[in-house]
């Protein structure tokens, strides 16, 4: 008779959590439990969604951080379903990018850039954070939609931080380039050393891959020695003896590029968060990838894209086992899986600033 009577209440708890009734307590309970069970409330023994509105589902959705350039790196392509599997095309050379006529017949085809591959299958994985509020810490709160807010905040910021770490880590790997397309400098090599040209290596990798990459990439490192390199200068103001700082734009414009990317974010590589060592995620590299904006899984060029299988999952949750009264979990995530999908489609140069003296 107990089990029946705490299973009924839990349902009528859910019923008046998604309504948003007013006679809900701070920890998502109504009031007449409170009454019938004591102000304890977590005797009950059950958990129940809290009521969740538009605008922290917004937040976690639309939630992006400026600084981060992991989806522009990879872009994400939307499952047509919520299921985890899928499959993809991974792109190789074909035996048809010869072009052996480009002449075009009245009534004839043209030739085209054509890629053979090999179709796999994947599935997407989830990436999630979850933080726990006791319910004696929300009775403190002056504004919990505020505080509420800024949780999801934290949440999914460390989720995208974390999504960054490992997408730096897949640019950054030789593995992911096909053969000839990377190079790693030594520590007396690269931008800085005696006569090094950074504006003619560019140039002959950007024209190494099966397409020309379209997009650049760097970390804030290279970046910033990249722009104020007396090489690039000399190329961007021929007339001014290689003074000044050159702008993204004048970089575009020089390499013949739609977009350069800089990645600034940083990580804390130990756990101990007393004493943080913060690296960059991105280093001193500088990569080059090909991208078409209608690029799919199975169709188009590109050097990498992530696929995500439905929106970002947000909940708030009471649970009563945690802590004396219970605590709210608010959890966000989602499932995504980032692909390499055409190792010919770009470029990578490691280290590319002279580090020894």
């Amino acid at each position: 008779m107990k089990k029946m009577i705490l299973f009924l209440l839990s349902i009528v708890c859910t019923v008046f959590a998604f309504a948003g009734s007013d006679t809900l307590t701070a920890c998502g309970v109504p009031q007449f439990v409170c009454d019938l069970f004591g102000a304890g409330t977590a005797g009950v023994g059950f958990a129940t969604i809290l009521p969740f509105g538009d605008t922290q589902t917004g937040i976690v959705t639309a939630y992006k951080n400026g600084k981060l350039i992991a989806d522009q790196v990879m872009p994400i392509k939307m499952l047509d379903s919520n299921k985890l599997n899928f499959k993809y095309f991974e792109r190789t050379k074909g035996d048809a990018f010869t072009v052996e006529d480009t002449k075009v017949g009245r009534l004839s085809e043209p030739n085209v850039i054509n890629l053979g591959g090999t179709e796999k299958t994947d599935f997407c994985v989830a990436r999630g954070l979850e933080d726990i509020v006791p319910v004696e810490d929300i009775r403190q709160l002056d504004n919990k939609e505020r505080f509420t807010n800024t949780h999801f905040e934290n949440l999914i910021g460390k989720i995208l931080l974390g999504r960054e770490k490992d997408v730096a880590a897949m640019v950054q790997d030789t593995n992911n380039y096909g053969s000839g397309l990377t190079h790693t400098y030594e520590a007396s090599e690269g931008m800085g050393a005696d006569g090094f040209d950074i504006v003619a290596v560019l140039f002959d990798y950007l024209d190494k891959p099966l397409a020309r990459p379209n997009v650049l990439g760097m970390g804030a490192t290279a970046y910033h020695k990249l722009r104020t390199d007396p090489k690039v200068l000399a190329a961007i103001f021929p007339n001014n003896q290689g003074n000044g700082v050159a702008t993204k734009e004048q970089l575009c414009a020089l390499f013949e590029v739609d977009q350069i990317l800089v990645g600034e974010a940083r990580v804390n590589t130990t756990k101990n968060a007393k004493t943080p060592m913060l690296e960059r995620c991105w280093g001193s590299h500088i990569w080059g990838h090909y991208q078409e904006q209608l690029s799919t899984l199975t169709e188009g060029i590109c050097w990498g894209l992530t696929a995500q299988s439905g929106e970002r999952y947000s909940s708030i949750i009471f649970d009563e086992k945690r802590g004396l009264e219970g605590s709210e979990i608010l959890k966000a995530g989602m499932y995504q899986k980032e692909l390499v999908v055409g190792k010919d489609a770009g470029f990578l140069l490691k280290n590319v600033i002279k580090t020894n003296s």
